[in-house]
Order: structure tokens, then C-alpha cells, then sequence
């Protein structure tokens, strides 16, 4: 069988699939309008009766703050919620990997059919890619060459602790005395992602004791609890695509960081392909598994933390009423 024609099709089909990885639903995390919602909306600069409101977004509290006619209390409370999404390497931080990992453990009890469905779609490629994980690691052996080594070589580091935990180090060592906020907050949620999506992988790889595919056994062959066989899900992958996620996510509106990361995060799964250490159906597995994961660490380290509405009176020199606010 011709080496080239057997591979490219494969690598072609795994690209594919990790850059698609960026449009799963991320719909869930859009966040509502005044307007999408069918709601009235008036400025903020308005003079206000005893029946009129005012919807004032997040990026307009400062006015509320500014406002010598709210009361300490008020502006204490907009100064903390401006907060909401920032992250300190501190006890907190500590604290909240071990309540995030319980949180994203127990998720499946919160799921609605949206989730479900998505998750039936990740059961159903991982099933597909089992049955074929015996063809496409003949194909991946038969192309594999000195090329595919040098390339494997390089990117298994992306998946690799010893390497991406010192990165990640670097990287929030540069933010926090750089006074780079959003690096230092990328840093940190990479961090907890790897950890939780590291711990996750293994978990799901001590359970389910399948060799790796340079054992030489078949590709359906799953021994149950094993510390000697951990190939599903694949470590690298999923971890690889968890730092991706977030550096995609944190990084959203700079042209190509997003490609570049899915991209990289690819092919350090194909590199667990072309080294025999992992199944097909490992790696997509884990790409999903690092992916999804990350996603709710994001969602409960956003600054979207859902629709909150505020009553309260105003008054000044010139008018008084009520204020009903709603942050995003």
C-alpha cells in the first residue's frame, strides 16, 4: 500500500475535525440583549419619575459609581461586581480548582437536551472512529517515516506536563509582573484546565485498561481497571486541546489565534497516531474531553455570569424615582 496516498486522507479527516471543534455550541455562551428580549430601553443619562426605569448594561455602572446621589453601599457593590471573571494566584484560586473540578464532574446532571444531544454527537464519532481505529493504525504505521517523527517529536510537547506546565509558568510570571491582566488570567485558567482535564483523562484511562496500539492487540480490547494500560482517552490530546480552548477563548478577537491553536492542539493528537501510542478514537475522545472541559471552566470564570436585576431609589437636586438595572 503507497504510504502517501494511505495517510494524507486521515490527516486531512483529524484537521477537519479539531478546527470543527471551535464551532461546537458555542451559542450557549451568547448572552441576551435588553433588546433581543423584548424589553424597553432607556439611557441612562434619562431624568427619572416615580414610574420610570432605566436598563443599564455592566460598562455603565461607572456612572452609577460616579453618581454622588447612590449611596457607599451602592457604589461598594459596583466596584465588586466589576471584578467578576478576574483571577489571583491566591488560596482562592486553589480553592476554586478543587469546587470547578466537582462542578464540571457533576455536569451531566445538568445537562438540558441541547447538551445531550452534543454529547450523543461525541458518543457516536468516538463509536465510529472504533470501529476503524484497527484500519487507520495500519494506515498511520505504514506512513510513518523519519518526516512524521521529527513533526511528532515537536509537537508532543504540547501535550507533554513537563513542558507545557513550565510554559504556562512563564507565561503568568509575564503577565503578573508585566501587569498584563488578560495574559496572567489566560495563564491561570490553562493551568486549571490542564489539571482538571488531566485528572479527568486519567480517571477515564485507569478505568478502562486499554493497551496502546504498539502492544500489538486488537483495538477492542479493554481490560477494565489497569495502571499498565491507559490509552483512552489520550493525555496529551485532551490536555492539548484544553489549553487551546482557552487561549482561543481569551484571545477571540485576534485574527488567527484561534486556528493556530485548534491547529497546533491537531496535530499534537496526530503525533500520538504516528507514534502508536494512541487509537483514533483516544484522540478524538480526548480532543472532546480537554475541549468540553475547558468550556465550563470558561463559563464560570466569565464575566457573563447570567441576567441579575437591581430595584433601587434614586434621588437628586433635580429628580428622584426608581433605577432598574441588569448586568450581563
Amino acid at each position: 500500500m503507497n504510504s502517501g496516498s494511505s495517510l494524507k486522507p486521515w490527516w486531512a479527516i483529524f484537521f477537519a475535525l479539531g478546527l470543527c471543534l471551535m464551532s461546537f455550541p458555542a451559542w450557549a455562551d451568547a448572552t441576551p440583549t435588553v433588546e433581543a428580549l423584548g424589553l424597553p430601553y432607556f439611557s441612562a443619562n434619562s431624568l427619572l419619575n416615580d414610574d420610570e426605569f432605566v436598563f443599564e448594561s455592566e460598562g455603565d455602572e461607572r456612572l452609577l459609581a460616579e453618581n454622588p446621589g447612590y449611596s457607599s453601599a451602592l457604589r461598594e457593590k459596583t466596584e465588586q461586581s466589576s471584578l467578576r471573571g478576574k483571577i489571583k494566584l491566591d488560596s482562592n484560586y486553589f480553592k476554586g480548582i478543587f469546587t470547578d473540578t466537582a462542578y464540571a464532574a457533576t455536569s451531566p446532571l445538568r445537562w438540558d437536551i441541547s447538551d445531550w444531544a452534543t454529547a450523543s454527537v461525541v458518543a457516536g464519532v468516538t463509536g465510529a472512529f472504533f470501529v476503524l481505529d484497527d484500519e487507520i493504525r495500519e494506515d498511520f504505521a505504514e506512513g510513518r517515516s523519519s518526516t512524521t517523527d521529527d513533526i511528532s517529536s515537536v509537537f508532543e510537547r504540547f501535550g507533554n506536563g513537563a513542558y507545557t506546565i513550565p510554559v504556562l509558568a512563564g507565561f503568568y510570571l509575564y503577565g503578573r509582573f508585566g501587569e498584563n491582566e488578560k495574559l496572567e488570567r489566560t495563564a491561570l485558567l490553562a493551568t486549571e484546565s490542564f489539571l482538571v482535564t488531566g485528572l479527568f483523562a486519567t480517571v477515564l484511562k485507569v478505568a478502562t485498561g486499554r493497551p496502546r496500539p504498539f502492544k500489538g492487540e486488537s483495538a477492542d480490547t479493554f481490560e477494565g481497571f489497569s495502571t499498565s494500560n491507559k490509552s483512552f482517552p489520550s493525555g496529551h490530546t485532551s490536555t492539548a486541546f484544553a489549553i487551546a480552548t482557552v487561549v482561543a477563548n481569551e484571545y477571540e478577537n485576534v485574527p488567527l489565534v484561534a486556528p493556530i491553536s485548534y491547529g497546533i492542539a491537531t496535530l499534537t493528537g496526530l503525533s500520538r497516531l504516528n507514534d502508536q501510542k494512541h487509537w483514533a478514537s483516544d484522540v478524538f475522545f480526548g480532543a472532546a474531553l480537554g475541549y468540553f472541559t475547558s468550556k465550563t471552566i470558561l463559563k464560570l470564570h466569565s464575566n457573563k455570569k447570567g441576567r441579575h436585576f437591581t430595584i433601587y431609589p434614586h434621588a437628586d437636586h433635580r429628580s428622584g424615582g426608581l433605577i432598574l438595572s441588569t448586568r450581563f
